[in-house]
């Protein structure tokens, strides 16, 4: 049900006010990352997987601030961090260009991200670490005065933090055996976590696609920052083929948060994308 949820926000929000279009599927992917927890929440027992780790990670905690660890230790603490997250989170879905909202919204989702890492110190990913730069981000610019810098700023930031976090997992995968082997895909595939048996049976059938398919993925990130230089047809296609990229990996591998945690960055390449040439206009009118 989430999957389904995570990719039909992704693709249906799209040609909206763009820092409204950002705020929106980022707060779906929070409030949809609550949900999921939320749903499982008998392991919210303290020592359980999704319970707090504090007595475990910080020993001394209950000595030095015994008030702080019984907080830190409840088991209702969970339940008031995801409760608050999934709040917060609706509100800025409803309420996107609320200006107050943005700044208290995008802070308070911050905090609580930050509690959850305190408390729970493991399974954090790179889409708990794009959201936490999205609400920072969208946070920090609503203090400026004047919303068309504040946007302009906002978006910027968004789109270069992107493009470093696709560059720097490309190059990643492009010192890697596996995936120069081309077998990385394949052996995803395999695995009960992230794998999908449709997916293995076709690859097992057909080992070349997961060379493309590793072979493609290292490519197409490595050379993200092209979109900035390409012709806008082609910028376009470049950034279509990345949602798809998104959306495959939703429904293969189960990771549909970081469909919305990308996908929230993207109005901001499309905006980046305007802007470009927007100000190259007078030049090439010369």
């Amino acid at each position: 049900m989430f999957r389904r949820l995570a990719t039909r926000v992704a693709s249906s929000l799209a040609a909206a006010h763009p820092p409204a279009t950002v705020r929106r599927i980022a707060s779906a992917g929070t409030f949809v990352a609550a949900l999921e927890t939320l749903s499982q929440h008998k392991r919210f027992a303290s020592g359980d997987l999704l319970g707090s780790q504090v007595e475990a990670f910080r020993p001394g905690l209950a000595k030095r601030h015994p008030k702080a660890y019984r907080v830190l230790a409840s088991r209702a603490l969970p339940y008031t961090v995801y409760g608050a997250q999934a709040a917060v989170s609706a509100a800025t879905f409803l309420w996107p260009e609320n200006r107050p909202l943005r700044i208290a919204g995008g802070a308070t989702l911050a905090a609580l991200q930050s509690a959850q890492a305190a408390y729970i110190p493991f399974g954090r990913d790179g889409a708990d670490q794009l959201q936490q730069v999205i609400n920072i981000t969208m946070a920090s610019t609503g203090l400026i005065r004047d919303r068309e810098q504040a946007d302009d700023l906002a978006m910027r930031t968004l789109a270069l933090e992107t493009s470093l976090s696709y560059v720097a997992s490309g190059l990643v995968k492009a010192v890697s055996p596996v995936w120069l082997r081309g077998t990385a895909v394949a052996g995803v595939m395999r695995t009960k976590n992230y794998g999908d048996p449709r997916a293995h049976r076709l690859i097992t059938r057909y080992p070349a696609l997961s060379t493309a398919l590793s072979w493609g993925t290292i490519a197409i990130e490595c050379g993200f920052p092209l979109i900035y230089v390409l012709p806008k047809p082609a910028a376009r296609a470049y950034l279509a083929t990345m949602t798809a990229f998104h959306l495959g990996i939703g429904e293969f591998m189960g990771l549909n948060r970081f469909v919305l945690a990308f996908g929230a960055t993207h109005p901001a390449i499309h905006y980046v994308l305007s802007q470009r040439r927007r100000e190259l206009a007078p030049a090439l009118a010369v």
